[in-house]
């Protein structure tokens, strides 16, 4: 059973996300809260707080994990932006504690056909 083409033409085929080229503009080392949605093992960020202003992520473009750090590029609603988590441990207790930063905002130049 198929309910047919989510997102396409009328003739069935896909419609394609523009590649997007990104540029740094600022570096950054700001400390924000991220907001992530509850289902699941590994909660999906939904968007983030920077300051009083709040940022919805709509597509996460790159995911890269290290150990006791997390990086994504994003594209929000306000911009492009680079985020990091790093995990804390406490020495004593051996207890975890995640914190966010913003570490750019980056330019995002949508491209229609492949460069190369």
């Amino acid at each position: 059973m198929t309910s047919g083409p989510r997102a396409g033409n009328d003739d069935g085929r896909r419609l394609r996300r523009p590649h997007l080229i990104l540029i740094e503009r600022r570096v950054l080392t700001e400390p924000i809260v991220v907001e992530t949605e509850p289902a699941g093992r590994r909660p999906r960020p939904t968007g983030f707080w920077r300051g009083t202003a709040f940022y919805r992520i709509v597509r996460i473009l790159e995911r890269r994990w290290e150990r006791g750090e997390s990086y994504l590029r994003v594209l929000a609603d306000r911009g492009c932006f680079d985020l990091h988590r790093v995990t804390d441990v406490d020495p004593w207790t051996w207890r975890t504690e995640g914190r966010w930063e913003l570490t750019a905002e980056l330019a995002a130049v949508p491209v229609r056909r492949p460069l190369f």
